[in-house]
């Protein structure tokens, strides 16, 4: 009988099995990490490969805040998180030239991956100091440094700003 379920899956399913038990223990809370983002590139020399990161290892990358506008904030607004470039670095480039982009609801954006070496794009996880949530456009929202460019001031940058990031595909 086969499995439906693709290798990667099916070793998720047991890790979230596991931790899930040991959550349960007393004093094992702090065990369970929800994934936050999902990082996976088909096109590295060894093969496909998928890296889960929860909140806590996010935050632990080096922090970048961007004093920027968009349409969708009012005014200059401080967004802090990880570059875009730093996060993609932990699953490697490959001879990947582009990224999707994937949203909790599924809604999807890919550009240029030398968009994340020309600007410092931020992975936001906090805006004005507060912690996104998922009703604030959260927990994860890609932000580009509009005002220090002139050329990002063109709406399909807008278009860019996917928030509640939740899949970084390399292709």
């Amino acid at each position: 009988m086969t499995n439906a379920f693709p290798p990667v899956l099916r070793i998720g399913l047991r890790a979230i099995a596991i931790i899930t038990a040991l959550a349960a223990m007393p004093g094992g809370a702090a065990l369970a990490q929800e994934t936050m983002l999902t990082l996976s590139n088909a096109n590295l020399p060894a093969g496909s490969n998928t890296v889960m990161l929860d909140e806590q290892a996010l935050e632990d990358m080096p922090q970048r805040t961007l004093n920027t506008t968009n349409e969708f904030v009012d005014g200059k607004t401080d967004f802090t998180g990880p570059l875009a470039r730093d996060v993609i670095s932990l699953i490697g480039r490959g001879s990947a030239t582009r990224v999707r982009l994937t949203a909790v609801n599924d809604y999807t954006v890919e550009v240029d991956l030398a968009e994340f070496e020309q600007y410092d794009v931020i992975f936001a996880l906090a805006m004005n100091g507060e912690r996104l949530s998922l009703r604030d456009k959260g927990p994860i929202w890609v932000i580009y440094p509009m005002d220090d460019h002139a050329e990002l001031q063109d709406p399909s940058y807008n278009n860019r700003l996917i928030w509640q990031l939740v899949k970084v595909e390399l292709k």
